[in-house]
């Protein structure tokens, strides 16, 4: 009985010897040094405790329980586990390198922090090495007499074709980078590094630009760099020669003679796919000539320039082969000068049609100073949402001397009869309000004094559709909070869900679906390791799945990282995007932190409206062209919906509109390439059986 009794009290004096001192103490009226359970003596005990030591500033304490913690276990990890199916965050490197520093051991503290970014890179270790540096360099100890070295992807001088460009940026500093800025924003970066480099996208207009990248190192050097670029939406300009437009002969071949001209270089000229003319560096004025043959009857050949940017002109003409008072050579001439009289011009009365409209001899009589049009057409509504694409053909019946588009004069004119021309102009978004109607003029006038003008406005009637089915279903699993209160993941996790929401830009499928989806189980799962989840993103039919890691910074401030997975590739299509909140408890800086999460996720899927410019049937799915380029920032993989308007409500007495028609979904498909001038996509679904897909139709991304 003595024997037990001792047993006991030994084991009580040993208990008490791992709990003894330094104990719990007092701070300004809030215990530290203390545990949410029994105190058991285990290297998770020491851990905890030491952790609450850290949060009061007792930093000699905590040193103390961490000693004790690493002796029991070295490893730092997000997960560890301590018994049975009990885990916890436990980091007592990092934390010993925190403890340390705040009693101003320099070395140790960066020994520990080093060997914690070793075993698990986290942002509250690379923070502390950024204050130890600091700390040596206004001691001397490190020296920072340089500043940055900045590198761009984009260098200085160069042609742009595009209104947005992907610049990546490389900063370097011995010391560490703190902070980089692009075009005076900051750029979302984990603490310091001697090495850092971004990929940004930064909007252009057409002209002169100026791109400036700011850096700052540890020990305050700051350096600029200004890149100077020219942005080119333009494409080359074609003048030809020979043949004159829509000429009739009877001759086995033409010659094809023309000039095509660009302020920045022509670097090819072809024909089908026969080059016509080359040039490695680019010449502002590139010649060509080629002698085509000819079949009886129409003969349509299509010249087409390349400048050093890659934009592109395409000039088509046509030569008739034939007898040149023949019925067919007259029928065809008209069709090319006046195609909406056709419906008039029958074999009975076509000669004396075609004397009226051209005069004595309609096949040679020369064309007046005309502007064909090939893009916009002013009777069609224009679906794009970004840019108007302006295209077509000068003609004169000696050579174009001046063409202006809205204003601005095209400079690069070959002196030919025909000049054919192509420009982008970008459609302005003010206040979030986009444009409805666009005035466009084009002004050309010849060498003899002949002016032709066009000027008409476009509809600009991007497509619309709120319809919860036409938008990217998005699934927002859940913020896992690391060493943080779960009231707070959960409310940055409700915020930003509430900021998509309000950007109507996706079908959010809300918590209360997910949870009668998924278990509370599937769920924790998918937080851990996302790629392991992706059947469970499947079950909530979203495309994308958002998840995030939530991590405490000092007292106050609080980073958020998100990443969007696909639910078909499990790979991360979006991310990591995050944001750091300085004060967690102040409501607006936590909204804006959120809303600018939100934000970048929605440059990454861009909602964009279109046409389809050309089709081919296929047996296993249609192929159609679309008119987004690279600049829309689509990306393969991405899904479109074809659509048509509904017939209006009409009022059967006035003829009023009561109600314009609704636009509803025709087809999807998947976009499966991006060209330099269009978007190819693969037909994956049609609303029925008789569903056509044609030129023209109307398209907009999920």
């Amino acid at each position: 009985m003595n024997r037990r009794i001792m047993a006991v009290l030994l084991l009580g004096l040993l208990a008490c010897a791992g709990c003894a001192a330094p104990g719990k103490v007092e701070k300004d009226g809030q215990a530290y040094g203390v545990t949410k359970g029994v105190f058991r003596g285990r290297w998770w005990s020491y851990y905890e405790r030491a952790d609450s030591y850290i949060a009061g500033e007792f930093y000699k304490e905590a040193e103390a329980d961490l000693k004790k913690a690493l002796s029991g276990r070295t490893e730092d990890a997000w997960q560890t586990r301590t018994y049975g199916l009990h885990f916890v965050e436990y980091f007592p490197n990092r934390e010993m390198g925190v403890a340390c520093f705040h009693q101003g051991k320099l070395d140790d503290a960066e020994k520990y922090l080093k060997n914690s970014l070793g075993q698990v890179d986290t942002a509250r270790a690379r923070h502390y090495l950024d204050l130890i540096t600091r700390e040596r360099i206004a001691k001397g100890e490190v020296k920072s007499d340089t500043p940055p070295v900045i590198e761009t992807s984009v260098t200085d001088g160069a042609v742009i074709a595009t209104a947005e460009v992907a610049v990546e940026i490389k900063v370097a500093d011995s010391v560490g980078v703190a902070q980089v800025n692009l075009n005076g924003n900051p750029l979302p970066q984990r603490n310091s590094s001697e090495a850092i480099a971004f990929k940004e996208k930064v909007p252009l207009k057409e002209g002169p630009q100026e791109i400036k990248v700011a850096a700052g190192n540890l020990g305050d050097k700051e350096t600029t760099k200004i890149v100077k670029v020219e942005v080119d939406l333009s494409g080359p300009t074609i003048g030809i020669y020979t043949p004159a437009d829509a000429m009739i002969t009877e001759s086995a071949m033409t010659r094809l003679e023309g000039t095509s001209v660009d302020k920045n270089g022509v670097v090819a000229v072809t024909v089908g796919d026969k080059a016509l003319a080359q040039s490695a560096k680019g010449e502002k004025r590139l010649p060509f000539a080629m002698d085509l043959p000819l079949h009886d009857g129409e003969n349509t050949f299509i010249v087409i320039a390349k400048d050093v940017v890659g934009n592109e002109t395409r000039s088509a003409g046509k030569v008739f082969k034939g007898k040149p008072n023949s019925v067919a050579a007259r029928l065809w001439l008209l069709k090319q000068r006046t195609p909406k009289l056709m419906y008039v011009a029958t074999a009975g009365n076509l000669g004396a049609l075609a004397e009226l409209l051209f005069g004595q001899d309609a096949t040679t009589a020369a064309p007046l100073m005309n502007i064909a049009l090939k893009s916009p057409d002013p009777e069609r509504p224009y679906r794009h949402s970004r840019t108007l694409t302006v295209c077509g053909d000068a003609v004169s019946a000696s050579k174009v001397a001046s063409l202006t588009i809205n204003g601005q004069p095209v400079a690069e004119l070959t002196g030919a009869p025909k000049e054919s021309f192509n420009k982008r102009i970008p459609i302005e978004v003010k206040e979030g309000v986009t444009q409805t109607k666009m005035v466009v003029s084009v002004k050309a006038t010849d060498d003899q004094g002949h002016e032709a003008n066009k000027e008409f406005q476009v509809a600009l009637q991007p497509v619309t559709m709120d319809k919860p089915e036409s938008k990217m279903p998005v699934a927002v699993l859940g913020f896992a909070g690391q060493n943080v209160d779960p009231a707070t993941s959960e409310l940055m996790r409700i915020t930003t869900e509430s900021k998509l929401l309000e950007g109507k830009r996706f079908r959010v499928i809300d918590r209360q679906h997910l949870q009668q989806v998924l278990t509370e189980q599937q769920l924790a799962a998918a937080l851990a390791n996302p790629k392991d989840a992706i059947s469970l993103g499947k079950l909530t039919n979203a495309q994308v799945f958002v998840v995030a890691d939530v991590f405490d910074r000092d007292q106050k401030g609080i980073e958020i990282k998100a990443r969007a997975v696909s639910t078909e590739t499990s790979e991360f299509v979006g991310g990591p995007l995050d944001v750091y909140i300085d004060d967690k408890a102040d409501k607006a800086k936590v909204d804006a932190g959120c809303n600018a999460l939100a934000d970048m996720f929605g440059k990454n899927f861009p909602r964009l409206s279109g046409e389809v410019t050309a089709v081919k049937e296929k047996p296993d799915g249609d192929e159609m062209l679309l008119n987004w380029t690279k600049e829309d920032g689509l990306q393969p993989g991405a899904y479109l919906l074809i659509v048509k308007q509904g017939e209006p409500w009409v009022d059967e007495k006035t003829g009023e509109v009561l109600e314009p028609g609704e636009t509803v979904e025709f087809g999807r498909a998947r976009i499966e390439s991006i060209l330099t001038n269009a978007s190819k996509a693969k037909a994956i679904k049609r609303e029925n059986e008789n569903v056509k897909f044609e030129k023209g139709m109307a398209a907009i991304t999920m």
